[in-house]
């Protein structure tokens, strides 16, 4: 069994749901501590509207952010190639990195990458010390695409040559 695999990894729409939900109930929380009265103490209800605008601002934020469709194309000898193909942000439109689409960039997959059985948090880092999450969901790729994947990078982490990030 070869580990090369190629697949394109899509944004998750539960994650989008899940980050405006969180938006809404951060918004709810607000709202609630500072306009009903209650017999709830001032510091109390300073710490429950300090905790909601830190969550609304943070979740206001990723929604900013767009979505962003990525090609990783894993060698059989654990080479990772990362291609971005939609919603190129202003940072790395500054930073002259290729990611448009039309050439990839060899990555290393960080020590810290979560690989779970139905979620992958994808931590690679390039040359240049520069780092990319990618969450990867059972659904986002082809539920065979998903398994190859999962295999190729459990590989790859068992591998301590690979796993050696150039610093």
């Amino acid at each position: 069994m070869t580990i090369a695999v190629s697949v394109m990894v899509s944004p998750s729409r539960l994650l989008t749901i899940a980050v405006r939900s969180m938006v809404l109930l951060a918004a709810v929380a607000l709202f609630l501590t500072l306009s009903v009265n209650s017999n709830l103490n001032a510091i109390f209800r300073f710490q429950i509207s300090l905790v909601a605008s830190i969550l609304l601002g943070s979740a206001i934020f990723l929604l900013r952010r767009p979505g962003k469709t990525f090609h990783i194309d894993i060698s059989g000898i654990g080479q990772i190639r990362l291609t971005q193909y939609s919603g190129v942000s202003i940072p790395y439109k500054n930073t002259g990195m290729s990611l448009d689409g039309s050439s990839g960039q060899l990555v290393q997959l960080s020590p810290d990458s979560i690989l779970w059985p139905h979620l992958m948090l994808l931590r690679l880092k390039t040359a240049q010390g520069r780092l990319f999450s990618i969450p990867v969901m059972n659904y986002s790729p082809a539920a065979s695409d998903f398994a190859q994947l999962l295999v190729s990078c459990k590989w790859i982490a068992a591998q301590p040559a690979l796993r050696k990030i150039n610093d």
